[in-house]
């Protein structure tokens, strides 16, 4: 039985920056919406400590049009929202190096078609000579080859921001509750009409049902959709490494690199966070266990990129954080066959925090017009069977010539 006398128009399942985000819009374009977190509000991926980058510049190409779309929104948001959500546009350095093996002129090449290409898909971005790269960052490693500069790039407080849009949402009218697991998903001739909530709950669903619970959003959509609705996805457990400046040097950018899985970014307190390398096990339990490996391959990148770390001090690692990783490396999002009036989204992979705005953006346009915006297309989970179907019925049309 439902403690609630009437269903809101839209549930959403999941309170992540994906979740909170889309019942702000939703809210504020009249609907009513109720969304519901297993835990607290960015409990999940989207809260921990530190900032994450908001970057469109390294991007998978299919993701670069809604890149586009999302950092627009973070600058909008930013000055919109009272107190902000904690974005800073500060641009972004992707660096490259000739490293071992590797030949100077297909470095060039490389970095050349990747301006080019992000460019022509929404994301403004200059090649910038070796010197033209050390005056934006001089503490930059020296023998840089040069770099990709994307001005729009930037940083986030994801704590922060999720719980902004949260609070945003429910001045909006959106209802918000935590510690409200979903369990189940109920369907009633062919369209889902409630979820089950752990205790035992009852909450009903008004016309549309979205799940956007990211690491647990797999375990409650295998009941109801069928096994080509779904991609192929594992989880693990990013790593953040927090570490002093006691030489007081400036980070000015958010910094990636070509070929190390670095991220750089400076916090507004002086603190150098290295992000995006080797992560740490995951147990049976949701539990991370840490080890001097993958700790050392991450400081040992960002050394390499930024020698005046050699002179930090760690002062503190976090890997608490579950992340879903698709197969690809990009989200899964779909509508079920069975039960149109459900929409989902998850397998963020690690980096979903820089593009929500621009996917939830998306997903309130296809929940008002009722129509799936073609910018979602490259995100079915039919990407992974639709080879298959394709080689089969080229089978069977040989078999009938």
């Amino acid at each position: 039985m439902s403690d609630h006398n009437s269903a809101s128009e839209v549930v959403i399942v999941g309170g992540g920056i994906y979740g909170t985000s889309l019942a702000y819009q939703l809210a504020k374009a009249g609907r009513s919406v109720t969304l519901l977190e297993a835990g607290e509000i960015a409990g999940g991926a989207s809260g921990g400590p530190g900032e994450r980058g908001v970057r469109a510049s390294g991007r998978d190409l299919r993701e670069l049009p809604v890149c586009a779309l999302a950092q627009q929104l973070w600058a909008e948001y930013q000055a919109r929202i009272e107190g902000g959500v904690g974005y800073r546009r500060v641009g972004g350095l992707k660096i490259y190096d000739v490293s071992y093996g590797h030949r100077e002129h297909e470095v060039r090449g490389r970095m050349e078609a990747t301006a080019m290409v992000q460019a022509s898909l929404g994301t403004p971005s200059e090649v910038l000579s070796r010197d033209e790269a050390l005056a934006r960052e001089p503490e930059l490693a020296p023998g840089i080859l040069g770099a990709i500069w994307c001005p729009h790039d930037g940083v986030g407080d994801h704590s922060f921001a999720t719980r902004q849009f949260a609070r945003e949402a429910a001045k909006a009218g959106a209802v918000i509750r935590t510690g409200a697991k979903v369990a189940e998903i109920v369907q009633t001739r062919g369209a889902v009409t409630a979820v089950k909530l752990a205790g035992g709950e009852t909450v009903p669903v008004g016309s549309r049902l979205v799940v956007v619970a990211n690491a647990g959003a797999e375990a409650l959509l295998k009941p109801v959709l069928k096994p080509h609705e779904l991609g192929p996805v594992w989880n693990l457990m990013p790593q953040m490494h927090f570490v002093s400046n006691p030489l007081n040097r400036t980070i000015n950018h958010l910094l990636s690199h070509a070929h190390r899985r670095l991220a750089v970014k400076q916090l507004p307190d002086g603190t150098i966070m290295l992000s995006g390398g080797a992560h740490v096990g995951y147990t049976p339990e949701g539990l991370w266990k840490g080890s001097l490996s993958s700790m050392t391959q991450n400081v040992t990148d960002g050394l390499l990129t930024m020698p005046f770390i050699d002179n930090s001090s760690l002062l503190s690692v976090d890997a608490s954080r579950v992340e879903t990783v698709a197969a690809d490396q990009i989200p899964l999002i779909g509508q079920a066959e069975a039960l149109p009036n459900l929409i989902y989204g998850y397998g963020w992979s690690g980096h979903g925090f820089a593009i929500s705005l621009g996917f939830t953006r998306l997903f309130s346009e296809w929940i008002a017009t009722g129509e799936k915006p073609e910018a979602l297309e490259p995100f079915s989970p039919l990407r992974f069977h639709k080879p298959a179907e394709m080689l089969k019925a080229a089978a069977l049309g040989r078999a009938a010539a």
